[in-house]
Formats: C-alpha cells, sequence, structure tokens
C-alpha cells in the first residue's frame, strides 16, 4: 500500500513510497543522510557534486522495485526495497573518505555499521511493524539470496549512482542503457543475470563504472583532499581532542565544525575549504608489498613533518565481477568475461597494481622525491 505521498527526484523521476518505506524514510536514522554528501570531496573538481547519501538511498529503493518487479512478475518485495533504501545508512562523515578511519579505530565498517543501526536503532521499531521479518531485511543488506538485486555488479545501487553521479559531476561517462538492462535482468540460480541481448548494454556500464573511477572517485585532486581529511580527523583523535566512537554517526558539517575547533586539525581542515591543496610529487606504480607506513617513514625522516603531505595508494575496484548471461530459454550462455572479450580485458585492467600517490606544497616536492627514490 502506497504512503499517500510522491517525493520528486531530479534523476529517477517520481519516487511512491510504501507506508512502511515512508516510515522508515522518516526515521532520524535516515534523515541523517542529508547531511553526508556522496562523493565526498569531489565537489572540489565538479562544483555541482553535492549530492547526498540520502538521495542516492531513494533512487535505489526505486531502481531496486523496477527491478525486482522483473522478477517478480510485478509484485513488490518491499523486504527488498527497505534493503535498497538503506544499504548506505552506516555511512558516515564524507562518505568513503571516512572508511580508512572507521577500519583504523573501530576496526569496522560502514556496512557492519548500517546492520547495527538496522538492528538497535527505532528502525527495529519500523521492521517489527511491518509485513516482513528482520532477517529477511538483513540477508538481502547483506547480498544474500536476491539481496544481490541490490549489491550486486549491475545491482540497483549501482546502477543508481553511476546515473546520479554522472548527472551531479557532468561527467558524461556514467550514462548508462538502464532501461535496457532494467528490461534484460533476470536471475540464474537465484542470482542476477542478464539476458544475451544485453550484453552490449552491460559492457557500456562496466565501462563506464570504470570512467567514472578514473575521472572522478579516483581523480588524484579528490584523492589528496581524502588523505588531507583522513590525516586531519586522524590528528584529532590521536591528541584526545576527538572520541573515536563519534566516527559511528558523525555528518559532515558537525565533523567540519569538529576539525575547526581542534588545533592538530584546523589548518588541514581550513585548506579543505579554501581548496588549497596539496600537489602531486609522486604518482607512479610501486613494488608490490610496499606499504604505506614504510613510505611515511621515509618522509619524515627526509625531515618532512606528518601534516605537510599525504600518502595513498590508488586502485580500481570490480575486478572479481562477473555476471552470468543466459539465452532466451533461461540456460546459461556464460559468465560475462567469457561472453565479452572486452570485459575479460578491463577485468586484467582493474586488477592492476596500484599505485602510489604523494602529494604536498610545490616547495616540498623535490624532498618527497628524494627519499622516495631512495625507499623504492
Amino acid at each position: 500500500m502506497k504512503g499517500g505521498i510522491r517525493i520528486q527526484d531530479a534523476v529517477v523521476g517520481d519516487i511512491e513510497p510504501t507506508e512502511t518505506e515512508l516510515s522508515l524514510i522518516e526515521d532520524p536514522a535516515m534523515q541523517r543522510l542529508r547531511w553526508i554528501r556522496q562523493v565526498g570531496f569531489a565537489n572540489l573538481i565538479y562544483p555541482s557534486a553535492n549530492h547526498t547519501r540520502f538521495e542516492h538511498s531513494l533512487g535505489t529503493m526505486k531502481r531496486t522495485r523496477e527491478l525486482s518487479s522483473r522478477l517478480n512478475g510485478g509484485e513488490p518485495d518491499e523486504a527488498l526495497e527497505a534493503a535498497g533504501l538503506m544499504h548506505d545508512i552506516g555511512h558516515t562523515a564524507f562518505s568513503h573518505a571516512s572508511d580508512n578511519l572507521l577500519g583504523r579505530y573501530l576496526k569496522t565498517t560502514h556496512e557492519d555499521l548500517g546492520e547495527e543501526i538496522i538492528r538497535k536503532s527505532s528502525i527495529a521499531d519500523v521492521i517489527g511493524n511491518s509485513t516482513f521479518t528482520m532477517k529477511k531485511v538483513l540477508d538481502y543488506f547483506n547480498g544474500k539470496s536476491k539481496g544481490e538485486v541490490v549489491t550486486g555488479s549491475i545491482g540497483s545501487d549501482r546502477l543508481d549512482y553511476l546515473i546520479r553521479d554522472a548527472h551531479y559531476t557532468g561527467v558524461a561517462y556514467g550514462l548508462i542503457d538502464y532501461s535496457n538492462i532494467r528490461n534484460k535482468f533476470t536471475l540464474y540460480k537465484g542470482s542476477p543475470a542478464i539476458f544475451e541481448s544485453a550484453v552490449r548494454s552491460v559492457e557500456y556500464m562496466l565501462i563506464a563504472r570504470y570512467s567514472m573511477f578514473s575521472s572522478v572517485y579516483l581523480h588524484h585532486a579528490a584523492q589528496i583532499a581524502d588523505g588531507m581529511y583522513e590525516k586531519a580527523v586522524a590528528n584529532a583523535i590521536d591528541s584526545g581532542k576527538m572520541d573515536a566512537k563519534e566516527l559511528r554517526n558523525i555528518v559532515d558539517w558537525s565533523m567540519t565544525a569538529k576539525l575547526l575547533a581542534t588545533k592538530d586539525s584546523k589548518d588541514l581542515m581550513q585548506r579543505l575549504l579554501e581548496r588549497r591543496l596539496f600537489k602531486r610529487a609522486y604518482n607512479n606504480a610501486v613494488p608490490v608489498g610496499l606499504k604505506l607506513s614504510e613510505v611515511a617513514s621515509a618522509i619524515e625522516k627526509s625531515g618532512m613533518d606528518r601534516n605537510s603531505y599525504v600518502a595513498v595508494f590508488v586502485e580500481y575496484k570490480g575486478s572479481k565481477d562477473n555476471l552470468p548471461v543466459v539465452n532466451r530459454d533461461g540456460q546459461l550462455v556464460g559468465q560475462i568475461t567469457e561472453v565479452s572479450p572486452l570485459m575479460k580485458t578491463l577485468q586484467l585492467i582493474l586488477s592492476s597494481a596500484p599505485k602510489l600517490l604523494v602529494a604536498c606544497d610545490r616547495k616540498n616536492t623535490e624532498k618527497i622525491n628524494s627519499a622516495l627514490k631512495k625507499l623504492l
């Protein structure tokens, strides 16, 4: 049963939530996502990239409904739609820019935090009053059973963020043939699959994802900004001015205020606000097994202060992605990397060794390069 309202979205159009979905959307745990930007500091490169995890979550819910209706003869799967809506509920300030911090200080991930929120917040009360069970939602949330409709290589999450991020950055690479993928979407042995006639559309989608990583998510300036932010937060926590537990539910604006009020973090955060980013000093492949701690030690032995540079590994995701391709009769033709030589080549590119990106003020680039030559 629909909840009686229509939400207008610039990317997916009108969204009509059910009563349960509306209760989930209105819950404080979901509303918190209004204050977390979808692509972190990418707006320093693409000024219009100020969209949020909240609107992406709404879009993912609608795309989940559209994909799942293909599998259920038009019948909704509200538990699956709820999982699509809440798939990012555990994200914290500046989205993926905080992922390493969650791992370092709390030994957790935003996915684990999301499951905890669903289990223990007022979200659990909404689910308790719904027509589906907590177990079913969490199974879907974790990608089990039909949960891959949300989390898979052509799942609703990926479809929405590629189209949405392309829209708001103005980068045309993320434009994909969504309607054809949706219409040729199916299941093979319980997992998402695609009909053979949509192979070209999926090729373009996965190439679009690679291109969005190259142009947006792994853009050198965005990676440098992420590194500066991560160092600012680490300074605040290490100095005792911030409790690491605050990472669990802090949002962009409150994190910004916290860092500006912290002596050891203020300069880095102010530089981010004024877009005075460090510049590339080194951006090349490095020996397999090299650790960032070794890089940091070499640089700081040269006399560089820990706040005067950032060092990050830049690597692509998705090298293990695959997808069954079936014929009209639902019989397996092969995995897409077997059917498409283009996809096999793309996987080789995605699995290439990460690059080391080191950035600092221009005056220190020679010192950085000298330190890295001795290390490498």
